[in-house]
């Protein structure tokens, strides 16, 4: 896995537990202690996973014990020899990494780091003075809790990037069958009466067809908001939503819909990135087009203060016919759909789009009629 090492986070998470590259020289002479009880952590650490019968047998089947007990006698005594220099970030990493090439269990590997701090308790009990050990004891203790959230945050990274991948890979291969069927569709249509069976079918299977093509569509797009962590900037509403509309418009999903904006003008900047906004609004904007009612086709879009102090709200009516309890449960979950041609991922996109920017995605019927979709995110602070 040659992606690049997220440093910034690393030191992120240096800065909020208090530590820093020279942390661990605030054991002073206590760093001994622990750089001579690597090969005894190594050995306490097999003993104890041995004893276990599930990971007993992983650890029979991979190197031999003397091995892996060498292997995490260097990494122990690397944690206390070492400051957490670039170098040693890189090499917590690419620890974690190895953790998703050799699908370990993530819950074993947080397991793995409450065995090392109660070893290291132990060594503070046995060799550093009761008038230090509390000190000690917090330096020690706040270096596992890095080194459990890199580990952690390089599990999470790559396995949604395997995932990412993966989803990619079946959308791509089945985008170009895909198009094949449906150029062959259209070519039979042609060649069929009007009105005829043989054409209504073609009709059937071109418009199931396109359903498909939407959902790779859909599934790209899905995918796509897990490529980059998202940017916090202050994004004008009106500007968002005309991109969305425009977008929207452009595929008819518009046509001979009513769409009024009422914005108001103490909340109409949120904070959040804004590729990622106007996406969730795209989406918003078509589910909205889509369900109105065919004799009152109307979307408004208002915004107002957020439920909670430091958010705005974004909410879009439409008529139609306002959603069951039982759909309201389960519009927000992938491939559920009210809708025949639907493809279920429009309002998990936007729910997702609203969490990666610290917001909310919540559904409920309308006041009179129809449904509103309630969008909560951070608005910028007050001058």
């Amino acid at each position: 896995m040659n992606d690049p090492i997220p440093f910034d986070r690393l030191n992120f998470f240096l800065e909020h537990l208090e530590l820093d590259p020279d942390s661990p020289d605030g054991l002073g002479a206590h760093r001994a202690a622990f750089q001579q009880a690597g090969g005894e952590f190594g050995r306490h650490f097999c003993q104890y996973f041995l004893a276990i019968e599930r990971t007993r047998l992983i650890l029979e089947q991979g190197d031999n014990l003397a091995q892996l007990e060498k292997i995490l006698a260097q990494w122990f005594h690397g944690l206390f020899s070492q400051n957490f220099s670039q170098e040693f970030l890189a090499y917590l990493w690419n620890s974690g990494a190895r953790h998703v090439q050799l699908s370990l269990d993530q819950r074993f590997v947080n397991m793995g780091y409450a065995v090392t701090r109660d070893f290291c308790h132990g060594v503070i009990e046995k060799s550093v003075p009761s008038a230090e050990q509390e000190q000690v004891a917090k330096v020690v203790d706040r270096m596992l809790d890095f080194c459990i959230l890199v580990a952690t945050d390089s599990f999470i990274t790559m396995t949604s990037r395997c995932d990412r991948s993966m989803i990619e890979g079946i959308a791509h291969q089945v985008r170009n069958p895909i198009t094949v069927i449906g150029g062959n569709i259209r070519r039979l249509q042609k060649q069929a009466e009007p009105g005829s069976p043989a054409q209504q079918s073609y009709d059937m299977v071109l418009k199931e067809n396109q359903r498909l093509e939407r959902m790779v569509g859909d599934i790209a797009a899905y995918t796509g908001l897990f490529q980059d962590e998202p940017l916090s900037e202050p994004c004008d509403l009106a500007v968002l939503l005309e991109e969305a509309r425009s977008w929207v418009a452009a595929r008819g999903l518009l046509d001979g819909v009513e769409l009024t904006m009422e914005l108001d003008p103490a909340h109409s900047v949120a904070l959040g990135d804004r590729e990622e906004l106007v996406l969730l609004l795209r989406y918003l904007l078509e589910n909205a087009a889509e369900a109105v009612e065919a004799s009152e086709p109307l979307v408004r879009v208002s915004s107002g203060p957020g439920s909670t102090p430091g958010f705005m709200e974004v909410a879009i009516h439409n008529t139609g016919r306002p959603p069951s309890q039982e759909d309201m449960e389960q519009l927000l979950s992938p491939f559920h759909s009210s809708k025949p041609m639907g493809t279920g991922l429009g309002l998990p996109i936007s729910a997702l789009a609203a969490r990666r920017n610290l917001g909310a995605l919540s559904l409920r019927p309308g006041p009179r009629g129809g449904a509103v979709c309630l969008v909560e995110l951070p608005a910028p602070p007050e001058n």
